[in-house]
């Protein structure tokens, strides 16, 4: 048994050097924990940010073929219409939600307020694929509101603001869209959001997709949404989506022209991996902050483990084995390391803190959010890991020396 009293009055003995490798080790581990704490900040607001759009979804436009097939020429351009969507829901089995979506640029009014937005026609799985949430007390489109090409719209909170006024809630109230009247059912819930097409959502309305086909007089589709049932199921929805409509029209199957596909699911992936990559590096040049200390505590073992030869030499003369005295000495690495580690993340809490405290305003922050560090518990773990393992290697080397002196040249050391 290694007394702790005995390790912690060698420790004392050299106060100076402990007191600087305590705060070597801090500032290591302050600066790794901070920067691990930038990278996971900002990996999760991008993240959150880059899914604000859907998640695991695809957006298809429509194409043209890119070489002549069938007795039609190159260059044929392709539709999107009604029809293709109860066919795609049938032939792919892959697929989980699937929207199509129409687009024109009206003037909104209510009341004396007037503003140009972007109205889209969608189906009612539309809202949860693309994150169009209502706030509580609303609702999204529904499938009657389809059969009966209701006049009801959701809106953006931007398009709530200047139409209704801050705090007012435009559930209920009449809405003039292109100088039809609607019914406001519902307010999209706030959200960051990067990616986009044709705008930000905050500025959005939508409707039922009959009564846009209706209002505007257009029976194509600008675009469809679709989603697969699993991540592993998007590739193969995709081929099939080509597939599907380029049988229907006599079209070549292997064009990949005939649509022009976004698949979110692979950007998410590529933002994912550049961020993984970002916090790695930040890691590194954290981590190396701390083997410099580690070094320091190891010079501070070799010059405990110098100036106690006499004392080592008369332990083992008395019958002390190797692994108490490699026990001893690795104990100290690990006790300095652990104290300098603890004040070094305090640190970094405080810090965290303090960030988290600083007003963020401006356009960018609207869109991306508030990018603070974060100290979450896969970095806390990261780091304690690395501190076990510099404090193990700062003690084990001068231990290993200590152990193997020869108790006759140690006690005719000064």
């Amino acid at each position: 048994m290694i007394p702790l009293a005995h390790v912690v009055h060698e420790l004392l003995a050299e106060r100076t050097r402990l007191l600087l490798t305590v705060l070597a080790i801090a500032w290591g581990t302050a600066s790794v924990t901070t920067m691990l704490a930038l990278g996971e900040g900002l990996r999760l607001t991008f993240a959150r940010s880059d899914r604000g759009m859907g998640e695991g979804i695809v957006i298809v436009w429509p194409g043209q073929t890119s070489k002549a097939y069938g007795g039609l020429p190159e260059g044929y351009p392709v539709r999107l219409v009604p029809d293709d969507i109860d066919l795609l829901r049938r032939a792919i089995p892959e697929m989980a939600s699937l929207s199509g979506e129409g687009n024109a640029y009206p003037q909104l009014r209510h009341g004396e307020r007037f503003r140009s937005s972007r109205v889209m026609g969608v189906h009612p799985d539309y809202g949860e694929m693309r994150h169009i949430l209502p706030v509580a007390g609303g609702r999204f489109i529904d499938p009657i509101d389809l059969a009966q090409r209701r006049r009801v719209a959701v809106i953006g909170p931007q398009v709530a603001k200047e139409l209704y006024g801050e705090g007012s809630d435009p559930v209920g109230q009449t809405l003039e869209i292109a100088g039809r009247e609607f019914t406001v059912v519902g307010v999209m819930q706030r959200k960051f959001q990067t990616s986009t097409y044709g705008g930000p959502d905050r500025d959005g309305t939508w409707i039922p997709i009959t009564t846009f086909q209706l209002l505007f007089d257009r029976r194509d589709y600008a675009n469809l949404v679709a989603k697969p049932k699993r991540p592993e199921d998007m590739q193969a929805m995709q081929q099939q989506l080509r597939e599907v409509i380029a049988r229907r029209r006599g079209l070549n199957p292997e064009d990949k022209e005939l649509l022009n596909i976004w698949d979110t699911q692979e950007q998410q992936r590529v933002t994912g991996l550049v961020f993984g990559g970002l916090q790695i590096v930040l890691g590194v040049v954290g981590g190396l902050t701390l083997v410099v200390a580690g070094v320091g505590i190891a010079n501070v073992m070799y010059v405990s483990v110098s100036g106690a030869t006499r004392d080592i030499g008369i332990r083992v003369a008395v019958g002390a084995r190797s692994w108490q005295v490699l026990g001893q000495y690795v104990l100290e690495g690990l006790l300095a390391t652990g104290v300098g580690g603890a004040l070094g993340l305090a640190a970094t809490h405080a810090l965290v803190k303090l960030v988290d405290q600083i007003p963020m305003e401006g356009e960018f922050f609207t869109f991306v959010g508030r990018p603070v560090p974060v100290l979450s518990s896969q970095v806390a773990l990261i780091v304690i890991g690395l501190l076990g393992l510099v404090g193990l290697l700062a003690g084990f080397f001068p231990a290993r020396r200590a152990a193997q002196v020869d108790p006759a040249e140690a006690l005719r050391h000064d």
